[in-house]
């Protein structure tokens, strides 16, 4: 099997609602790699929006990780498998927010939400290190109880309202709008359902960061502050080390 047929069969691209839902297969084991020496049990703490799962996102210690290699494969995937393809070229690149990790024991959930609270965020990303028994659900934020009855009158209107891509398995990469709303079903097993997640600015070619360099924060979450905020995201945010 040749890299054009790897990539037909490990790819969906869905245009729903007016917006782009990318899944992509990558391959796990530089993930998994990464995750080998991580500490989740002490990395992430209960989360304090309407969900029942652990983050990292809120804990000064995701200050510490270093995404630098999770970043790198992440970023080049958005720019060769999806930015390169939205339409003709432009002198545009992107920059990565530090990502987070969430980890979903049995019966953890994250209610609808979506990435926005800041003017930074243009695209997000999920990567599904383990699935659990779990998956991800995009919402139509314009759905009405008009759109469920058609759906169970006429059989029609299937996605209107939720979208749950055919590609959800360990090794999935989730690209969509940062507008979008999204959340995650309930896990059904005991194994842990583990993601990893971040945002990502559209940017002049001209401000690309060298990704081998790593990002580090100058203004990042609080907790205790808008729970559907992102970190802030700009020129001045990161910086070289």
């Amino acid at each position: 099997m040749d890299k054009k047929e790897i990539f037909q069969n490990s790819r969906s691209d869905d245009l729903l609602w007016g917006v782009p839902i990318t899944a992509i297969e990558l391959d796990p084991t530089p993930f998994d790699e990464w995750f080998e020496d991580k500490n989740l049990d002490e990395l992430c703490e209960e989360e304090f929006t309407y969900s029942s799962c652990k983050t990292s996102q809120a804990s000064e210690l995701n200050l510490q990780v270093d995404y630098a290699p999770i970043l790198d494969i992440i970023y080049d995937t958005f720019q060769t498998q999806f930015l390169s393809l939205l339409g003709p070229k432009c002198d545009i690149t992107s920059m990565m927010e530090i990502p987070w990790i969430n980890t979903y024991d049995e019966g953890g959930f994250q209610d609808s939400h979506d990435h926005q609270g800041t003017n930074c965020s243009d695209f997000s990303w999920c990567y599904v290190h383990e699935t659990g028994n779990s998956h991800i659900v995009f919402k139509n934020r314009n759905a009405t109880n008009s759109d469920a009855c058609l759906k169970e009158l006429l059989g029609a209107y299937e996605n209107h309202r939720d979208y749950v891509p055919q590609i959800r398995d360990k090794g999935t990469l989730y690209i969509f709008p940062s507008t979008i709303f999204h959340a995650v079903s309930p896990n059904k097993c005991a194994t842990p359902r583990i993601t990893l997640s971040g945002n990502i600015k559209i940017v002049e070619a001209a401000s690309q960061i060298d990704m081998s360099k790593g990002l580090e924060p100058i203004d990042h979450y609080k907790k205790g502050s808008n729970p559907k905020a992102r970190p802030r995201l700009d020129r001045e945010t990161y910086r070289n080390r």
